[in-house]
């Protein structure tokens, strides 16, 4: 999707103003599925969540539900972000090229920096509270996987940057402004998604749910008392890849945490446990 995002920047340098602040929404709902990934790696019984969490610390779920919201608030930050920025920059008052703060760009930016710190640090004290639990999943590295292509974006606008205000890259009878600013940042992102791509494929290998006992069928984790059934994604994976892009999970996510109030955990945190829940 990122890549996707760059190459239509590409293509439609005049609209990149306009594409250029849904790669935050993008960001957000990945941060979002990592979340979640990371949840299930510690916890995939949802029946015996809360009281996973319980054990770890006092007011556990209470604490969890809080790392939760702050991690989930990142897309939808991006989602009215992104809207707003389309809007203001319809009206002019967003200004692509000024970080002065009587345009739009500038307070925007600052309210998505400060929804991004908020996920991230979310998800590292998510990581250090639980890193014993986690050692065998390579949590960092499944983050900075995903992280590396808006580092690498943030390393190429400085050199960028440095290279134009030196003289070294200048408009020309070949080259224009949208070609300097636009077109070549953007395809060197859809480059460097390639080779991204195959070390996405080996921090996220898919072998690790293979399951190699029962010959291509499967008990979901979360419902251990279910009927095993197929492990198989439809022909040539096509329901792996709708599930992939159905947003119902997220939105779910962000429903359970909004409509529930995080004082109720008390309750949960300073029940006594039940071994048979």
């Amino acid at each position: 999707m990122y890549s996707l995002i760059s190459f239509l920047s590409v293509c439609f340098p005049t609209a990149e103003v306009y594409i250029d602040p849904w790669l935050s929404l993008v960001e957000g709902l990945a941060f979002c599925s990592f979340f979640l990934l990371l949840r299930d790696y510690v916890c995939p019984n949802i029946d015996q969540r809360e009281v996973f969490f319980a054990t770890k610390k006092t007011s556990g779920v209470k604490w969890f539900r809080i790392r939760w919201f702050m991690v989930f608030q990142m897309p939808i930050v991006a989602l009215i972000v992104s809207i707003a920025t389309d809007v203001t920059a319809a009206v002019g008052i967003y200004c692509r090229w000024s970080f002065m703060p009587h345009f739009a760009k500038f307070w925007l930016r600052l309210i998505q920096i400060i929804s991004l710190v908020t996920a991230v640090l979310s998800i590292l004290q998510f990581y250090h509270f639980l890193k014993t639990d986690l050692a065998q999943r390579r949590p960092l590295l499944k983050l900075i996987a995903f992280k590396i292509i808006v580092f690498l974006n943030f390393i190429q606008g400085i050199l960028f940057w440095v290279l134009t205000d030196i003289g070294a890259l200048k408009e020309t009878d070949t080259l224009t402004f949208a070609d300097l600013h636009i077109g070549i940042p953007n395809l060197l992102v859809c480059i460097e998604m390639v080779p991204l791509s195959l070390f996405f494929l080996w921090v996220y290998s898919w072998r690790v749910y293979i399951n190699k006992n029962s010959h291509g069928s499967c008990i979901a984790m979360d419902r251990p008392g279910q009927r095993s059934r197929l492990y198989q994604g439809g022909p040539l994976g096509v329901h792996a890849w709708l599930t992939m892009i159905k947003p119902s999970g997220i939105i779910e996510s962000i429903l359970v945490v909004s409509g529930r109030n995080l004082g109720e955990d008390d309750r949960v945190d300073n029940q006594p446990l039940n071994p048979n829940r």
